[in-house]
């Protein structure tokens, strides 16, 4: 028992001392803005509030408990709140809404699932990657696809959340049709009706499909996982060098 206290008392220790890092950090990024045009993390102390754009993307990294957002991702950036000394609001929305609300000033950071890509990094400044996305295929008992390829000339339904970056990965199998799905009831459904022969989409709405008695779950070997990345506007550098920094500690102390 003594033994267990102390290691319990050292572990509260590691994370003090990460937690001090990090704020340390934040702190020295703040010392180095200059005068003349304020600096984005200036602005959001003085501010008082980070104001997030959050993607309800339904992958698992967040979900809404009435209108309050809880998981991984609600809890990353209350991470970083924390350490930049600020509360944190949430407005809930669609990716091209939340990006759009970065880019317009009426948000400081936008995430939810948002994967990187070279078209994102174009229109903003990114993060280093907090989490993955790793996609499945569902179809009916028997029929096995194990690659991209192997879906090929099929009619093949999508989460509606998917990159499209990983729609671009699918349309490499010769003629498949992608179809959006609003939900995995209606996925289902379309499966079951031979409307579409698979169903690409997350861990989670795989785990719900992998009770149907009369479909199967598979993985897709040659189908890279989504990257997700925390996004914020340009010229807005000590911000995202911080939020790197506090990112790589959260990581480490889940």
């Amino acid at each position: 028992m003594k033994a267990r206290k102390e290691r319990m008392i050292e572990d509260m220790r590691g994370v003090k001392r990460r937690l001090a890092i990090g704020v340390a950090v934040v702190m020295a990024v703040l010392a180095g803005c200059s005068g003349g045009k304020k600096d984005v993390v200036e602005a959001i102390r003085q501010a008082g509030i980070l104001r997030v754009a959050l993607v309800d993307s339904d992958n698992g990294f967040t979900a809404l408990e009435g209108e309050t957002p809880k998981g991984v991702e609600p809890e990353l950036v209350n991470f970083i709140g924390q350490n930049l000394g600020v509360s944190v609001r949430f407005q809930v929305c669609e990716k091209e809404a939340a990006l759009a609300a970065v880019e317009n000033g009426e948000a400081d950071i936008a995430l939810g699932c948002i994967s990187q890509s070279g078209a994102l990094s174009e229109r903003f400044l990114l993060t280093g990657v907090y989490g993955k996305g790793y996609c499945y295929v569902v179809t009916k008992k028997g029929d096995f696809v194990g690659t991209v390829g192997s879906l090929k000339n099929r009619a093949v339904g999508v989460d509606r959340n998917l990159d499209e970056v990983t729609k671009g990965a699918l349309y490499s199998a010769e003629g498949i049709s992608l179809m959006d799905m609003a939900d995995v009831r209606k996925a289902e459904d379309e499966l079951k009706g031979d409307i579409i022969q698979a169903y690409v989409c997350y861990e989670k709405q795989a785990k719900k499909l992998l009770a149907k008695e009369e479909l199967q779950v598979q993985n897709l070997m040659n189908l890279e996982p989504e990257e997700y990345v925390i996004v914020a506007p340009n010229g807005s550098k000590e911000l995202v060098d911080g939020m790197n920094v506090l990112i790589r500690q959260f990581l480490e102390d889940r």
